[in-house]
């Protein structure tokens, strides 16, 4: 079968049957596209002649790009659900998912901030008018929640459940799950309803842009995942923190700052919506200084 065609057949199985995102969609046509167009390159290998000799040679390649080791994996992770799927389906006679052997994954520990920072930057965030106070609703909502700004991106007003506190969020792979807002995130949700309807109605058009999406930007759109890291890289610098702190740095915090206080790591997982733990533990790493702490403090013979 002719490589395109493989690819689209793929593409749609993704989006009908795996139902997942286009974000996500994308990710994958990009990774297998661009080890296709990279065996096209090659004179000596055809698209139907691939193995796993080409397939070891393209990740050697890979190296020219000084690619993370996060990229590699997710690059890994993409080609060989791609040959799965067309082994599968008899599309293609090489058993290459069963040969290929998995990159090592290297953990690296991530920006975070402390809690007094946290509280720094909230600080100096003050609401003197509707931009604002829309920005520190923003913050005030992923230090709360913990979501990923693709998921803040994604939430509706009706997705909004003041009562009790909660928000239904769409995550990674379509998953659904109910993130809490603590007593500042509510308050600073409250304020910010009652002045979006001015970002609702572009002052130019005088007509509704957007009247679902909880964040809008100052025409009267979506705020996007963008903007939203413009948003934090800017109240950083306000705040005097220089530390390279963007939206998923403040995820980071919110489940840092969890088991510094005593949350459960399979609690923890759950807020953050992994589907596996072994992504939740990279936490413990972070902790190993308040585990040293609590040691000396706790431990009967640790003095």
């Amino acid at each position: 079968m002719d490589s395109g065609n493989s690819l689209e057949l793929y593409i749609k199985y993704l989006r009908y049957e795996k139902n997942l995102s286009i974000n996500t969609i994308n990710a994958y046509r990009r990774d297998i596209l661009h080890f296709i167009n990279y065996i096209k390159n090659l004179s000596t290998i055809k698209t139907s002649e691939i193995n796993l000799d080409s397939f070891r040679k393209y990740f050697k390649y890979l190296d020219n790009f000084k690619y993370s080791n996060a990229t590699i994996i997710r690059k890994y992770s993409s080609l060989i659900n791609f040959f799965r799927f067309l082994e599968n389906n008899q599309y293609t006679n090489i058993q290459l998912t069963q040969l290929a052997n998995v990159p090592k994954k290297h953990y690296r520990f991530y920006s975070f901030l402390s809690q007094k920072e946290i509280e720094r930057l909230f600080e100096s965030i003050k609401p003197v008018d509707e931009l604002t106070i829309r920005n520190r609703t923003l913050i005030e909502l992923i230090y709360s929640t913990g979501t990923r700004i693709s998921e803040v991106a994604g939430i509706l007003v009706k997705d909004v459940d003041l009562k009790n506190k909660e928000i239904n969020v769409i995550g990674k792979g379509r998953r659904q799950r109910v993130v809490y807002l603590n007593q500042n995130a509510l308050l600073w949700i409250n304020k910010y309803l009652k002045i979006r309807n001015k970002f609702i109605f572009n002052i130019n058009h005088n007509k509704c842009i957007d009247n679902d999406h909880l964040f809008l930007n100052k025409f009267g759109s979506k705020l996007s995942t963008r903007s939203m890291r413009t948003i934090v890289k800017k109240s950083m610098k306000k705040a005097g923190i220089e530390k390279n702190i963007t939206p998923h740095s403040i995820r980071h915090s919110f489940a840092t700052h969890l088991l510094q206080e005593g949350a459960g790591i399979r609690e923890v997982q759950e807020l953050l919506g992994h589907k596996s733990i072994s992504t939740t533990q990279i936490y413990t790493h972070l902790n190993i200084k308040k585990l040293k702490k609590d040691y000396d403090r706790f431990h009967p013979r640790a003095s």
